[in-house]
């Protein structure tokens, strides 16, 4: 199984809104990925133009003589997987009573919630969206996974926000598919859900 590692993370932090805020830059080493023979280090940098953070640069180091670095080797680095792997161990959410938090407890926390008030569901699926932004994973789907509602409901929510000039940076589209993680804790795979809540499934009322 691979491991992660973040280091150098920038003091510098953007600050997203909702508490939520991203180093503006940090360094990842990843050793023992599948089909990759040597350790993988990457730079993340916030980028403006994007809206996001990026890798700016990925590198793989060989683990020992008698291995070539191929380009067959290099097709196998996930620099998305690194990325958003590597955010949920530096994203923070500063939360209303002051505390901070890790993007995954704050996640955590959001997923466990179901006494919302419509409100309330647009105050965090906000929140949720910008987290979604710091990890560079789809934000709608990560609201909707998050709130156990329907995607169609968080298009809803978000656009309800822009309405309200809560959050008018919000983009209503996907900019990329969802990386092989679960934001929510640190297995390889992102949840799935049955049943009201599921995509195409009932919107509860909001």
């Amino acid at each position: 199984m691979a491991q992660l590692e973040a280091y150098d993370i920038s003091d510098d932090r953007v600050q997203l809104g909702s508490g939520v805020s991203v180093p503006r830059a940090w360094h990842v080493r990843v050793v023992g990925e599948q089909n990759v023979a040597g350790a993988i280090t990457a730079r993340v940098e916030w980028d403006a133009a994007l809206g996001r953070p990026a890798v700016a640069f990925a590198a793989v180091e060989r683990a020992e003589p008698g291995v070539d670095i191929t380009s067959q080797m290099l097709r196998e680095v996930r620099t998305h997987w690194i990325l958003a792997r590597s955010a949920l161990d530096v994203v923070t959410v500063e939360t209303e009573d002051g505390k901070t938090v890790g993007a995954q407890e704050f996640l955590g926390e959001q997923l466990e919630r179901d006494d919302r008030t419509t409100a309330d569901a647009v105050d965090d699926a906000v929140a949720v969206y910008r987290v979604g932004t710091a990890l560079s994973f789809p934000p709608l789907k990560l609201v909707a996974d998050t709130l156990k509602i329907s995607q169609s409901t968080a298009t809803r929510l978000m656009s309800r926000a822009r309405e309200l000039d809560i959050a008018p940076e919000i983009r209503l589209q996907e900019p990329r598919r969802a990386p092989a993680i679960d934001p929510f804790s640190s297995g390889p795979t992102t949840p799935q859900y049955g049943g009201p809540g599921a995509p195409g499934g009932p919107s509860r009322g909001l």
